[in-house]
């Protein structure tokens, strides 16, 4: 049987049960597999540490995807990892595969990004790796974080609980297709430049910190892979099913122009696109409305698009649709 063969949920829960056999029992370990981060208590200090990779021709292509945005990509989707979990991120490291044909300038570019985006998290950049990739470029971001408190974990929703979105979803994907497509009036469109800046130049939800710490929130989960399928995950690890409704989804002007111009549904996008980096977030219901007003205060759009309907014992994300029914929802990115 080969990894494709397999599928990348079936590859990822082989290689958690063999570790949590091996490592689970530890009690420094407070978070282990299954989540965003891992978590570990080092003398009374918890640390978060997550780590992700990004390949050329899988995850972007180099003829649209400038050094710049790169960096500050590579360090941003880990940052958004780790506040995820309630953590505040402290360093980060960057390993870098190159073919050695780059202009030393790209190099310079991609690191201005990366300190870029580091500055404005307080993040410190303390180095990494490089090494030479026959494959083309490869990235790869491990940041550490600490938390004060609990970790917030994807297993925690509960039974009424209302479910909350930072941000937009599906700008991202349309962005990516737009830049796939080769769309030529993105420069003149601040519609489109939206999107693209949002596939580009994701922003890790720091500031949402303060306000997650402040409500009695029960599971987060950061969307990477597409609102469903992230959404699933949460369901699955909680044992809940959860409802998303249709209407709720905060679809932008943004988003629906892309959508035309690419050719694609925005709805669609929007519940299976991917590259979001925004956070799902379970609470209880009667505090959500006012855990929204103080992340727009922040500066961060939030909206009540669901809720925790019933127990399930395998976990399960149902859509209802402006017409009172409801299906099972499905769809997002898979590596296999």
């Amino acid at each position: 049987m080969t990894v494709k063969e397999l599928g990348e949920y079936p590859l990822v829960a082989r290689l958690c049960e063999r570790l949590e056999r091996v490592f689970g029992v530890d009690k420094r370990v407070l978070v282990g597999l299954g989540d965003d981060a891992a978590v570990l208590d080092i003398n009374g200090v918890r640390l978060v540490l997550t780590i992700d990779t990004q390949l050329e021709n899988a995850h972007f292509r180099r003829r649209w995807m400038p050094a710049f945005d790169l960096g500050w990509k590579s360090v941003a989707i880990s940052i958004s990892d780790v506040v995820a979990m309630g953590g505040k991120p402290i360093a980060a490291l960057l390993g870098l595969g190159l073919t050695g044909e780059e202009p030393v300038a790209f190099v310079d570019e991609f690191y201005e990004g990366a300190i870029s985006l580091c500055q404005s998290t307080g993040t410190l950049l303390l180095g990494g790796d490089t090494v030479r990739s026959q494959i083309g470029l490869m990235v790869s971001s491990v940041v550490i974080g600490v938390i004060e408190g609990e970790p917030i974990q994807r297993k925690g929703a509960q039974v009424g609980d209302a479910i909350v979105l930072t941000g937009f979803v599906g700008e991202a994907a349309a962005g990516f297709w737009l830049l796939e497509q080769g769309v030529s009036n993105i420069a003149t469109s601040p519609l489109l430049q939206r999107c693209v800046e949002r596939f580009k130049r994701p922003t890790p939800r720091t500031k949402a910190l303060q306000v997650i710490h402040s409500f009695p929130v029960h599971a987060a989960i950061d969307i990477s892979d597409g609102l469903v399928i992230d959404a699933q995950r949460m369901a699955i690890a909680s044992k809940v099913q959860i409802v998303l409704d249709m209407e709720q989804l905060p679809l932008s002007e943004s988003l629906r122009e892309a959508a035309r111009i690419v050719g694609k549904d925005a709805l669609t996008l929007a519940l299976t696109g991917g590259e979001d980096y925004e956070l799902l977030i379970a609470l209880p219901s009667s505090v959500a409305k006012e855990f929204c007003q103080a992340l727009v205060r922040a500066s961060i759009p939030a909206h009540q698009i669901g809720v925790v309907s019933a127990n399930h014992p395998k976990g399960e994300v149902l859509g209802r649709n402006p017409d009172g029914t409801v299906s099972v929802l499905q769809g997002g990115f898979q590596h296999f």
